[in-house]
């Protein structure tokens, strides 16, 4: 019902521009004085833009504009009497800022009438964001680690941006900081959308300004492909296997491992000009072998194979309903399966896991042109999403796998076995209403604006289930009994004990309220000042809300073509960023579910001493640092409001075509990112040292053994980001390159936006400030391809990383864990842990990743357009280690994964 009320109550209301979603030419008339030229005839036509060519006239001032463009290469012609007819081809219109054309007309002549140009500048003068255009062509004909998703594609090729497991990080934003959009819409990850279906792609990695003021990582747009009014069909598909890696050694797997991907797509028009589809679907199934042991113990035995399994499809149809008005509707369904998915290094084959993820979108947009210079644009989407995860026991042994216990041991490394320690069951139901307005003011006094008003509510509702097999786990020390915890399924310090499963619900509501104004003050610079207006409001369901708040954000950029031929583009920004997760504030405030930890008795041989209870709603607290009370050792209120994480981010850059179609380009980027989210616990009271808690006090603020969980947002903790890039860049033509090199500093005591060891035990907290894990002081990038005939081409990624640092956790007897550091993070103490002069950097190797893609192309020989390619994947054969163990022990600093061995993997792609 509360998302129906969202639905109905803003369908028609607030209005908003989203620059990420609408595609858009400007430009001017000029004879060849310089003079602008009023009444001109400029029309826009392009194969990808239903309901034919757009037509517009200029203005007094020469000026013109289209807008509701869909992404693609177009051609704009101006014509006007006694004037020779200026046609500029290769225009490509994108997602995020407008194509800039300027037009020269010349005075009509017998023997020539029409002019044409047949290239146009390739850099944006009246935008600062900094950006990477990626457009599908461009990415199959690159050598892709998955061909799937596009993660590792824009990962490959845009600068300060890096693949976490199948997640993005940009300029040393979180993985959970991003805002990923299709056709305006939000979504969870980039593989929700198949690459085919992508008619645009920018990755926005700074300077993005007012519209995504709750990003505080980086924006992915991507704009999904209409149709055309011819019938096309396009079917690619891949394989590999283990038969197709090369120069193994005696540690790898001989296990099988297979891919195989189909991804056919149809489209066409139902009406010529009026009423477009495109259809695609995609089936991709991976079967992995594993690594052993790599210390050759073999304690977890020989794993499984992983089975990926994962299906994605998705239909857009374009109705252009009139000249002004245009309809369309994006469905997506999308289906993922994994089994044997925990690591094989840790979990035995018992123990392994598998899920299965289910998400259906439907999305309607209508976009209206009320008058030449008001553009209006309104969307809504709905998604339901269904996840469940269970042992893999529950195949084999349906009845009783929810009722065998794990087991688990810590040394000498951490070992689960028996039994998975989760079950679990969820859903989640979203409802995105989107408005938009934009108004195109010019005045000779106040230069041209383009006005912009946004506004975007997300409102989410999630209903959890959980449970643990045996309602309990057992741990071991080597051989020895070390502890013992039990779950309920409700909270038995309040009431009688129940086990089972555990069933709750959270809500969250996101807004996001921005003004944003791109002036041109002259014909050569561009100001933008921006507002924005973020609020949350999260709540557990059946009660009131538990977090309401927001935060205004400002934003200023200035773009100046300093060459004054829109070749050069001279650029600088000002930005504020809030990070507002409400759905996952709800899920804190709602609580775990509850457990008591009970330490081993060797007097009783029992789990009866030290007991701890953990989790419930009621050892959930705000901004309480003291402990629950609110009150310190001398009696004065300890409670804290929340503030809202910001971050203040500041660029500079430079960027200028050389030649016709090279761009060079420098660029800085530096972030702070403040008062992050952090949950730490207030209820244990340490010593000094930090490895036991002061016995005088009795060890806990309540007097009772419990932990308990506070949200803070504390000033101490933060990070930064500073990052100088230098890139070139080729989109056109027979060979296309980006290359990019980022010297960069990535450095603070918390990492990626997720929970940290910041303050939980303040003795550590002295060590915890320096190099992150994502810290890579050098990268250099390049993607290319070659044309090199009409039948075959060829495409190479290089990638260089400097070594990121790793650590040495050392065991916290208290927590049970390895997350104690007796020197900064990133360093080892080495043998003397009181001398620092024996410290040393803990650094992984640097890495070198080389692919290439070979390309066939039948068509010039016997007219089926037919490619046959190969992927050869670690070119250079290199095994660099990749992460190393990080605890302490006979095993710390061993190579725990590395690079995959060379390889290939055959394609093949029709289109008719």
């Amino acid at each position: 019902m509360r998302l129906l009320i969202v639905v109905v109550a803003l369908w028609p209301g607030v209005a908003l521009a989203q620059s990420g979603v609408n595609g858009s030419i400007v430009g001017s008339v000029f004879d060849q004085a310089g003079v602008p030229i009023k009444g001109v005839k400029v029309t826009a036509s392009s194969p990808t833009q239903i309901g034919g060519k757009k037509t517009t006239y200029s203005d007094d001032e020469g000026s013109f504009r289209m807008v509701g463009l869909l992404p693609g290469v177009f051609e704009v012609a101006a014509a006007a009497p006694k004037l020779r007819t200026v046609v500029q081809k290769g225009i490509n219109v994108g997602i995020s800022a407008p194509a800039e054309v300027n037009l020269i007309m010349e005075v009509e002549t017998s023997t020539e009438e029409i002019k044409v140009v047949e290239k146009a500048p390739i850099i944006s003068t009246n935008t600062a964001g900094l950006k990477e255009v990626l457009d599908t062509d461009f990415i199959d004909a690159l050598p892709q680690e998955t061909r799937f998703s596009i993660e590792g594609a824009v990962a490959n090729a845009t600068a300060g941006v890096v693949n976490k497991g199948g997640s993005l990080r940009i300029n040393g934003g979180g993985t959970r900081q991003n805002m990923v959009s299709v056709d305006g819409f939000q979504i969870s990850s980039t593989q929700d959308t198949g690459v085919k279906s992508v008619a645009a792609l920018e990755v926005q990695t700074a300077g993005y300004g007012a519209e995504n003021a709750n990003a505080p990582g980086g924006v992915v747009n991507m704009v999904t492909k209409s149709g055309s009014n011819k019938f096309e069909l396009d079917v690619s598909a891949y394989y590999g296997d283990r038969h197709l890696h090369f120069f193994r050694d005696a540690s790898d797997v001989d296990a099988p491992a297979q891919t195989t991907f189909l991804n056919p797509a149809v489209s066409g028009p139902i009406i010529k000009d009026r009423l477009w589809y495109y259809a695609v679907f995609q089936l991709r199934r991976n079967v992995s072998g594993r690594e052993r042991d790599p210390s050759g113990n073999d304690l977890t035995g020989d794993p499984p194979s992983t089975t990926d399994l994962r299906t994605v499809g998705s239909l857009k149809l374009t109705w252009q309903v009139t000249s002004r008005n245009k309809l369309s509707t994006y469905t997506s369904l999308n289906r993922h399966w994994v089994k044997n998915q925990a690591d094989p290094l840790t979990y035995d084959r018992d123990a392994q896991f598998q899920t299965d993820e289910t998400d259906i979108f439907q999305g309607l947009i209508w976009e209206t042109l009320l008058t030449d210079n008001l553009f209006f644009r309104s969307q809504v989407g709905v998604q339901e999403s269904r996840d469940a995860r269970q042992p893999m026991r529950c195949n084999s042994d349906p009845i009783d796998c929810d009722n065998i216990p794990q087991f688990r041991n810590t040394f000498p490394r951490a070992l689960r076995l028996g039994n998975n320690e989760l079950h679990t069951q969820g859903i989640k139901r979203a409802v995105e209403v989107i408005n938009q307005l934009e108004w195109f003011l010019n005045s000779k006094t106040f230069g041209d604006h383009d006005i912009k008003a946004r506004s975007r509510v997300f409102d989410q509702l999630t209903e959890t289930a959980e449970s643990t097999p045996g309602d309990y786990y057992t741990q071991y020390r080597g051989t020895e009994p070390d502890l013992r915890r039990t779950y309920y399924s409700n909270d038995p310090r309040l009431e009688d004990e129940r086990f089972g499963w555990a069933i709750r619900g959270t809500s969250g509501l996101t807004t996001i309220h921005s003004l944003s104004d791109s002036m041109r003050v002259t014909r050569y610079l561009t100001i933008s000042p921006g507002m924005a207006y973020t609020t949350a409001r999260a709540a557990n369901v059946g009660q009131g809300a538990n977090i309401d708040s927001g935060g205004l954000t400002p934003h200023l950029s200035v773009a100046w073509d300093a060459t004054h031929d829109g070749r050069t583009v001279v650029r600088g920004s000002y930005n504020q960023y809030v990070d507002i997760d409400a759905l996952t504030l709800a899920q804190f405030a709602l609580g775990t579910r509850v457990y008591r930890e009970c330490r081993w008795n060797t007097g009783t041989e029992a789990f009866d001493t030290g007991c701890v209870y953990g989790g419930g709603r009621g050892n959930r607290t705000f901004g309480l640092p003291c402990g629950p009370s609110g009150v310190d050792e001398e009696g004065k209120s300890c409670s804290q409001k929340l503030k809202m994480p910001r971050t203040y981010e500041y660029t500079a850059g430079v960027e200028r075509e050389v030649v016709q179609g090279l761009a060079l380009g420098a660029d800085l980027v530096y972030r702070l990112y403040t008062y992050p989210y952090e949950t730490l616990e207030t209820n244990r009271i340490w010593a000094p040292s930090g490895y036991a808690l002061d016995q005088p006090s009795g060890g806990f603020r309540t007097g009772k053994n419990e932990t308990i969980d506070d949200l803070e947002t504390p000033s101490q903790a933060r990070r930064r980001y500073l990052g100088v890039t230098g890139t070139l860049r080729k989109r056109q033509g027979k060979f296309k390159f980006i290359g990019s090199y980022t010297w960069s500093r990535l450095e603070g005591n918390v990492d990626n936006n997720e929970n940290n060891d910041f303050g939980t035990v303040p003795a550590r907290d002295q060590y915890l400030y320096g190099f992150l894990p994502d810290d890579r002081r050098h990268v250099v990038k390049t993607s290319m391809t070659f044309q090199l005939t009409n039948w075959l081409s060829l495409g190479v990624g290089w990638r260089y990383l400097s070594g990121a640092p790793y650590q040495r956790r050392f065991r916290n007897d208290v927590l049970g864990a390895f997350n104690d550091y007796r020197a900064q993070v990133g360093v080892n103490p080495a043998g003397n842990i009181n001398d620092p002069d024996d410290d040393r950097p803990l650094r992984l190797p640097d890495r070198q990743e080389m692919n290439a893609q070979v390309r066939v192309n039948l068509k010039p020989l016997t007219g089926i357009n037919l490619d046959f390619n190969a992927d050869i994947l670690n070119l250079l054969a290199l095994r660099t280690t990749l992460t190393v163990q990080e605890q302490d022990g006979p095993l710390w600093s061993q190579p725990a994964n590395r690079m995959e061995t060379f390889r290939l993997r055959l394609g093949l792609r029709y289109r008719y």
